[in-house]
C-alpha cells in the first residue's frame, strides 16, 4: 500500500491519513429531521480505551478517550485524550462530504478502519502532537495516544495471532515512523507455535533487524509484561492486541506496541500501530 502524505486529505487503503489537521472518512451516521426536512444532527458519542505514550509500560491499564459525533452537517463534534495529566479535548467534525477534521491541540493524526458503532468515527486512531527532542520533522511530531475502540477484544496469548502477519507500522503519524514514510518492508508476524517475528527497515530495503520472540515472551508482552525488542526505546516493549468488526462487518486484527526505556514514572516513550 502506497500513501502520499501531503495537505490534502486521503484515503490511502483502509488507513485514513489526517495531516495538517484534516482527515478522509466515510459511511453512514443516524440524522433526523423536523418533519420539514431540516436537517438535525443525532450526536453519537463513541467510547476508547487510550495507550498515552507517557503511561507505565508495566500492565494492561490504559485511559479512557472518546469522540463525539454530530453528524455529517460540519458541526463540530469533540475528542478527548491523553493520560498522566494531559487530558485534553479539541475539535472534531464532519463535514458534508464525509470528511473528518481533527481540531486544536491535535497536530495530526490517522485513523484506522471505521467504528462498528459509529462508521464516521475510526476504530483506531493515533493522535500526534510536537514534544520536544522526540518524534519526526521539523515540529518533532510524535504519537502520543493510540486509541482504540472499547469494542475492540483483547488477545493475550500468541497463539490466538498465530497465522497473522502485519506489513504496515505506523508511529508519529508516519507509515515507519519516519520521513520519508517506510511504505514497505517492516513486518510482525505470529508464528503457528504462538512465537513472533519482528522485521524493522531503516529506509527504503534495508533490513535493520530481525527478531524472534520465544512463545513465552509473545504471551508475557501481551499481557503487559515487558520485553526487550527492537524498537526505538526497545528496553521495555508491550504488544497490545485487538480482533474487532468495523462498520462493514469484517473482523480485523491491530497490535498496538508501546516501549520505553524504564518500564514506570516514563518521561519518554513511544506508542505505535502495526496494521
Amino acid at each position: 500500500m502506497n500513501c502520499q502524505f501531503t495537505k490534502i486529505a486521503l484515503m490511502c487503503g483502509s488507513v485514513v491519513a489526517a495531516l495538517s489537521l484534516s482527515a478522509c472518512g466515510g459511511g453512514t451516521v443516524t440524522v433526523g429531521t423536523d418533519g420539514g426536512g431540516t436537517f438535525v444532527p443525532v450526536a453519537i458519542s463513541s467510547s476508547y480505551n487510550d495507550i498515552n505514550f507517557l503511561q507505565s509500560v508495566n500492565g494492561t491499564s490504559s485511559g479512557i478517550g472518546s469522540i463525539a459525533d454530530y453528524g455529517p452537517g460540519g458541526q463540530t463534534g469533540s475528542i478527548v485524550f491523553g493520560s498522566n495529566g494531559m487530558q485534553s479535548t479539541s475539535g472534531y467534525a464532519v463535514s458534508t462530504s464525509g470528511n473528518v477534521y481533527w481540531g486544536n491541540n491535535i497536530y495530526a493524526a490517522l485513523g484506522f478502519d471505521t467504528n462498528a458503532n459509529d462508521s464516521y468515527t475510526p476504530s483506531l486512531a493515533m493522535i500526534c502532537n510536537p514534544v520536544a527532542n522526540g518524534g519526526v520533522g521539523a515540529n518533532n511530531e510524535t504519537s502520543t495516544d493510540v486509541l482504540v475502540s472499547v469494542g475492540a477484544m483483547q488477545i493475550f496469548s500468541g497463539l490466538q495471532l498465530a497465522g497473522l502477519t502485519f506489513t504496515q507500522y505506523y508511529e508519529n503519524c508516519q507509515a515507519g515512523g519516519s520521513i520519508p514514510a517506510r511504505t514497505s518492508g517492516n513486518n510482525l508476524t505470529f508464528n503457528a507455535d504462538g512465537s513472533a517475528t519482528i522485521i524493522t527497515v531503516n529506509g527504503g530495503s534495508q533490513v535493520d533487524g530481525i527478531q524472534t520472540l520465544t512463545p513465552t515472551q509473545v504471551n508475557a508482552a501481551l499481557q503487559g509484561l515487558p520485553v526487550p525488542t527492537l524498537g526505538p526505546l526497545g528496553a521495555y516493549t508491550t504488544f497490545t492486541a485487538y480482533q474487532y468488526k468495523n462498520a462493514a462487518g469484517s473482523t480485523n486484527y491491530a497490535v498496538v506496541e508501546h516501549g520505553s526505556y524504564m518500564p514506570v514514572n516514563l518521561t519518554n516513550g513511544y506508542v505505535a500501530v502495526w496494521y
